[in-house]
């Protein structure tokens, strides 16, 4: 089981000459049904790819968080793979288009679900993004050789409120600044103030610094090893029990 971010999720081993299904996350992917799960790829019997904007807005956490939850029940005891190409909730310039707690959520649920996270960087891991990396179960977190890695303090845009507002958006900022450095302490096994003063301002790192302080485990420059599967029967099955729901609706 394969997810991605930047990001996408494939089962099993891709053949060669096999083209996987590309789709785009709608703008409005809240509460998403049973039948929109499956359109998304997330059909037991199918293997697809799912391309998602890179950047951690609240869209794109809630379907990571309903293809974790999704693979985590189809079978409990395969290991999900996740590829990263992201920029976490920051522009590389530096301006918030999300909320610091969609990563949080993301690793929660990562924690939640019982198979092992696989993590892998494919690009980019930038800000919250490098803590999702670094999440991933410790001997299988794993970066492409020219992958770009940065850890950065989380925060907040300029806005104009009245002072208690102010205080109200400060304090926030703090609890999840504390929050994200508690991760990286757990994920790299540093001393907490060590943590503390290198995510103060952005650090960057090339995955053999990122190796050496414990953002990742391996580089590699092969593919994974995954299950194989038999795309042309299981393509076959999907489009067979479409058939079949398609039938049933017209005799209703």
């Amino acid at each position: 089981m394969t997810i991605s971010m930047g990001i996408g999720f494939h089962v099993g081993e891709e053949p060669e000459d096999f083209v996987p299904k590309e789709l785009v996350v709608p703008s409005n992917a809240y509460g998403l049904s049973p039948g929109q799960l499956q359109t998304l790829g997330l059909d037991r019997t199918e293997s697809s790819r799912i391309i998602q904007p890179s950047a951690l807005v609240p869209a794109v956490t809630e379907l990571i968080i309903a293809e974790l939850l999704f693979l985590g029940y189809d079978n409990a005891e395969k290991p999900i793979y996740f590829y990263i190409n992201s920029t976490g909730s920051q522009t590389p310039e530096g301006e918030s288009v999300g909320f610091e707690t969609e990563a949080y959520a993301m690793i929660d649920t990562m924690r939640y679900v019982k198979p092992e996270i696989h993590t892998v960087c494919v690009g980019k891991a930038w800000g919250n993004a490098a803590m999702l990396l670094a999440s991933g179960k410790k001997g299988a977190r794993h970066s492409l050789p020219h992958a770009s890695i940065m850890t950065c303090p989380p925060r907040i845009n300029r806005s104009q409120d009245c002072v208690k507002n102010i205080a109200i958006k400060a304090r926030e900022l703090d609890d999840n600044t504390e929050t994200y450095v508690d991760f990286l302490q757990e994920f790299t096994g540093k001393d907490r103030e060590e943590v503390h003063k290198d995510v103060g301002r952005k650090r960057w790192f090339t995955p053999e610094k990122a190796l050496e302080y414990g953002l990742i485990d391996k580089i590699v420059d092969k593919g994974l090893e995954m299950e194989k599967k038999d795309y042309e029967s299981m393509l076959q099955m999907a489009q067979a029990r479409s058939q079949v729901g398609s039938n049933t609706c017209e005799e209703g």
